[in-house]
């Protein structure tokens, strides 16, 4: 389920439905669990139907490696990876080898699971896909933490990956906005700065970029967040979603911000 479709179930507090969702995501049966055996059921799925399925449908015999590789990806999720540094992070976790070929064919096999996404970067400029890294998001993000032993809550990275869930179940197509700029450093000096956009999401004529930050409280930390969308200067909307309730409104160059819950709920529907 999405988080719209989730809070249509469970109403009550936007809030406290998100919190909850945050956890133990979507799934309908863990949805329909007592909450003290979400975390139960939600390792038996992943181990028990999505573990099992890969492992037999492709013939896996060293199962350890596909395990910690998953890990890898959940704790890195929504950063930007390529086979190599996933494999040197393989290394200094297990102090073994893996070499770049077995990641991504190990990657292959999840994406065929349909347990994770792949995302590519778009130079929002070029107009074209950037192939060196790539961003990876669960299908589900109970399946996530569920992979992280409900220990590692890293409230960003799991927001990142809801947004991009819920977009991608509102017919968006979703890439990872990147370009670069040339400016003037202290010294006068030009210099390349390299941006990103968290996402670059397109729908039919639609397009948007949408950036995600904790807060907004102050002109600092605001001006930071949308600093990218002032680089790129064009005619596709802009939006700043935060983590705190607050209403749609807009700033004084027409960006919209706007509230994470409003946002799932509402904004993009």
């Amino acid at each position: 389920l999405s988080f719209y479709e989730y809070f249509n179930y469970v109403g009550g507090s936007k809030s406290d439905a998100l919190m909850e969702y945050m956890m133990y995501g979507g799934m309908p049966l863990a949805v329909l669990s007592p909450k003290e055996e979400k975390e139960h059921y939600l390792k038996k799925l992943f181990d028990k139907t999505y573990f099992k399925d890969i492992i037999e449908h492709n013939k896996i015999t060293k199962t350890e490696s596909l395990d910690e590789l998953c890990k890898i990806l959940s704790s890195c999720t929504g950063d930007l990876l390529n086979s190599e540094r996933i494999a040197n992070t393989y290394k200094s976790v297990k102090h073994e080898k893996i070499d770049k070929e077995t990641v991504t064919k190990y990657i292959d096999f999840f994406k065929d699971a349909m347990l994770i996404d792949e995302v590519e970067r778009f130079d929002l400029k070029g107009r074209n896909i950037i192939g060196s890294t790539r961003k990876y998001y669960f299908s589900d993000i109970g399946l996530r933490n569920a992979k992280e032993n409900f220990t590692f809550f890293d409230e960003g990275k799991v927001i990142e990956n809801i947004i991009y869930n819920e977009l991608i179940y509102n017919n968006f197509n979703v890439s990872v906005g990147a370009f670069e700029s040339f400016e003037k450093n202290k010294e006068g000096k030009t210099i390349r700065v390299n941006y990103e956009v968290d996402f670059y999401a397109t729908r039919g004529n639609d397009a948007f970029y949408f950036q995600i930050s904790a807060d907004i409280n102050n002109l600092e930390t605001k001006n930071r967040e949308i600093k990218p969308f002032t680089k790129i200067n064009d005619g596709t909307r802009k939006v700043l979603v935060v983590y705190r309730p607050i209403p749609l409104m807009r700033d004084e160059r027409n960006y919209i911000i706007i509230g994470l819950t409003d946002f799932l709920l509402e904004y993009i529907k």
